[in-house]
């Protein structure tokens, strides 16, 4: 398959990779988030020693790399059978015959090396000082699990801390980026196959894009036995213990409730417990925090405000659909289960995906400059008595844009809008702009106002895909 992608990742990596002086680069992103095979795109062409860690002993991983150094042609392969300790194999790699090229090593899930010799990271630490932050040499760390990556290896108390010359964390691809999977498929469907699938490249690669959205949900998410059947299941099993009270915690969010108190009252735990369990879910990129756009510090620092959400799309419609209906697909009722319990509900489940995809828009408008002001805060806004789908402010918040995202089969007319401006009066801002976006375009009578109007924008579904 072409890769597809990752284009400002590359870019990175091979801005490093040109530098003169060593390089020793951090990246690091959610399982499934496509890191290998980026750093395989990236590698590909050049000389290099991809290291990919399994989760072993020492001593196999010592072999497994020993393995890999000794085909590069590391002369201690002429001498030793494998490397005794680490210390020894990655002093080696200044030894590697690559002429004048650089030198590339990747290590792909380091901390399966750290977890089997906790004193890698002091060893590495060392070398780098003394010897390799001398060389012609480019060393990539990579690994899943963030939270080690962040406490464990580039935090203040960590040994490694202050050696890295790039850290990058690698997010879920733009909905734009997820469209390159699916070229077939009209507008709606590239907005349903997102919401589900999320910007996960593991994931859009499972669907076929020669087949119908329904198909491709039926045979590759409904099916037992397919791929993405279990994906969920699998992932929790490597990250967590307690997966029936995360079950129930990503369920309970995923069906509606956002707040602390919502979710420990029908999870039926204390506060303070549950709150532990979300701390992990956002560790790994499951859960979020949201706040509404403008708030002060005080507010992100103590939580006020803030609602959970479940960041990754496919974790929200695993356990909207197919977790309540595990029995039913189990027995075969693949039919019964779209027809039912997905058709009717799925444009209502893609409403929340698509206010993020406008303002993802938003963003990429802001930086090419298309936008009244730049913004420099996007996203949705809520107070106790509104709710607002997108907004964006500018830096001094004298400059706001409102706007609503209805993903219907209904036209927007007038109506949405007045109630947009009645809403606006939350608002202090001297100038206010109006964005209204739709799935199926928009009444005469709006568009009339919006030529007349300057501060009212109209942004139908096609244009989200069209600079």
């Amino acid at each position: 398959m072409t890769f597809i992608g990752r284009t400002h990742e590359l870019e990175f990596l091979e801005s490093c990779y040109a530098d003169k002086k060593a390089q020793l680069v951090f990246l690091y992103g959610r399982r499934r988030v496509g890191k290998t095979e980026a750093l395989s795109q990236f590698a590909a062409g050049k000389q290099c020693v991809f290291f990919a860690a399994q989760s072993s002993t020492k001593e196999e991983q010592l072999a497994s790399f020993s393995r890999q150094m000794f085909e590069a042609g590391a002369p201690a392969g002429r001498y030793v059978s494998q490397y005794t300790d680490w210390q020894s194999a990655l002093r080696d790699i200044s030894s590697l015959p690559f002429g004048n090229a650089r030198k590339l090593i990747i290590f792909d899930e380091f901390p399966y090396l750290v977890k089997s010799d906790p004193s890698l990271p002091s060893v590495l630490q060392n070398l780098w000082d003394h010897t390799l932050c001398h060389e012609n040499l480019m060393i990539i760390i990579c690994g899943s699990a963030m939270s080690f990556i962040e406490k464990e290896l580039l935090s203040e108390k960590a040994p490694l801390y202050g050696r890295a010359t790039g850290i990058l964390k690698m997010e879920p691809m733009s909905y734009r980026e997820a469209a390159e999977f699916l070229p077939n498929y009209n507008v709606e469907d590239r907005i349903l196959a997102y919401s589900i699938l999320g910007g996960i490249p593991h994931y859009l690669a499972q669907f076929d894009p020669d087949k119908s959205l329904e198909t491709n949900v039926k045979q590759r998410i409904l099916t037992k036995g397919a791929a993405l059947y279990s994906e969920t299941e699998f992932l929790m099993r490597q990250e967590f213990r307690e997966i029936a009270i995360y079950n129930a915690i990503i369920q309970t969010v995923a069906m509606g409730a956002t707040q602390l108190s919502d979710i420990a009252n029908r999870v039926m735990l204390p506060a303070q417990k549950v709150s532990v369990y979300i701390g992990n879910l956002i560790e790994v990129g499951i859960l979020t925090r949201e706040l509404p756009v403008g708030s002060k510090l005080v507010e992100q620092s103590k939580g006020m405000r803030g609602l959970y959400q479940i960041t990754d799309g496919f974790f929200r419609f695993w356990y909207a659909f197919v977790f309540p209906n595990r029995s039913d697909l189990d027995m075969g009722d693949i039919n019964g289960v779209w027809k039912h319990s997905i058709q009717p509900m799925l444009h209502n489940f893609a409403a929340t995906p698509f206010e993020k995809i406008c303002a993802q828009w938003l963003r990429i408008q802001s930086i090419a400059g298309k936008l009244p002001f730049r913004a420099t805060d996007i996203g949705r806004w809520w107070d106790r008595h509104n709710e607002i789908d997108v907004a964006a402010t500018s830096r001094d918040s004298k400059q706001v844009i409102l706007g609503e995202c209805k993903f219907r089969s209904k036209q927007v007319d007038t109506a949405i809008l007045r109630a947009l401006q009645t809403k606006a009066v939350a608002f202090t801002a001297s100038d206010i702009y109006y964005y209204l976006f739709s799935l199926n375009g928009f009444e005469p009578a709006l568009q009339q106002l919006a030529l007349m109007d300057t501060h009212i924008t109209l942004v139908s579904s096609d244009q989200l895909y069209v600079d």
